[in-house]
């Protein structure tokens, strides 16, 4: 049994950032996850997504890979450079090795189809903010 999203009374749930241009996948992913105890922020673009990862500081990342001013394979690479131990999640409809590929080389936590298994999508979000990771901070 994995833990669940809190731990316990005055303990802050995880914060995780949904990236997505889809408003109705957002707003889906938003219920969803604050249903299983997470603080959810959201972002329509990678571009914002990336802004709001240097101000709220999320535990983890659940992007789309087709997003207009910056896709979400170049969103996982430049988390890479300023959070290289948050986990990123990939949610794709358009799957294709070589985006697979891609995300495997950058660390993507998982990459999982479109439309999201929600039961797979729930243990690999709580594997995900429970594992242990030595965060940094490039320079």
């Amino acid at each position: 049994m994995l833990p669940p999203a809190t731990s316990g009374p005055g303990h802050m749930p995880p914060r995780v950032l949904v990236a997505d241009d889809d408003s109705s996948t957002l707003t889906g992913l938003r219920a969803l996850l604050a249903a299983w105890g997470y603080e959810v922020e959201t972002a329509p673009n990678g571009r914002v997504a990336l802004e709001k990862i240097a101000s709220a500081r999320p535990a983890a990342l659940i992007t789309d890979v087709m997003m207009p001013v910056m896709n979400g394979l170049e969103l996982l690479d430049a988390v890479r450079m300023t959070r290289p131990a948050m986990p990123v999640i990939i949610l794709t409809a358009h799957s294709s090795l070589n985006s697979l590929l891609v995300a495997a080389a950058e660390g993507a936590f998982a990459y999982l189809p479109k439309p999201v298994d929600v039961a797979k999508l729930k243990v690999v979000l709580a594997s995900a903010v429970t594992e242990p990771k030595l965060e940094t901070t490039a320079p």
